[in-house]
């Protein structure tokens, strides 16, 4: 081989060794713009998700305080009421029904029932399954209000028709 097809072919290796590393230079800027780009749209996305997620705590938030306050009203009535029949100025009556004879007590007006009252023992009873026939209506309230927001969440209406 000839000292000039030498200097060619090492010429030649030359320009297209730098017209690669040129290429690669240009095709690294572009591709780090592209990535640049795909990483604003994942932290836009990001910060979409962060703000539903806060959306669904505030709301699932204010549905907490909501039931809880619930729940300290039912027992706060309870106490009142366990107050009351303990001093005796209220009790539970059980009606009996209707009499086909009017009210078995003169004095109990013109209802048409005739009432029992219980004994103290059984007025407590009921109001213990009172507050806890309340406790767990407030809970199901709470968890039918919470599976909606839910589905509000993942799907953007007002859940499955009933």
């Amino acid at each position: 081989m000839s000292a000039r097809a030498l200097v060619a072919a090492v010429g030649a290796a030359l320009v297209f060794g730098a017209g690669w590393v040129a290429n690669g230079w240009r095709l690294d800027g572009q591709h780090a713009a592209e990535l640049a780009q795909r990483d604003r749209q994942a932290l836009a996305v990001a910060e979409q998700v962060m703000a539903i997620g806060r959306a669904a705590n505030a709301a699932i938030s204010t549905a907490d305080a909501k039931a809880w306050k619930g729940l300290e009203d039912d027992k706060k009535e309870l106490r009142r009421l366990r107050g009351c029949v303990a001093d005796g100025t209220c009790g539970v009556h059980l009606i009996a029904g209707e009499s086909g004879h009017g009210p078995s007590d003169p004095g109990a007006g013109s209802v048409g029932h005739d009432t029992v009252e219980l004994d103290s023992d059984v007025q407590r009873r009921v109001l213990d399954h009172r507050e806890a026939i309340g406790e767990d209506a407030r809970k199901l309230e709470y968890l039918q209000a919470y599976a909606r927001q839910c589905w509000r969440a993942t799907d953007g209406d007002d859940g499955p028709s009933r």
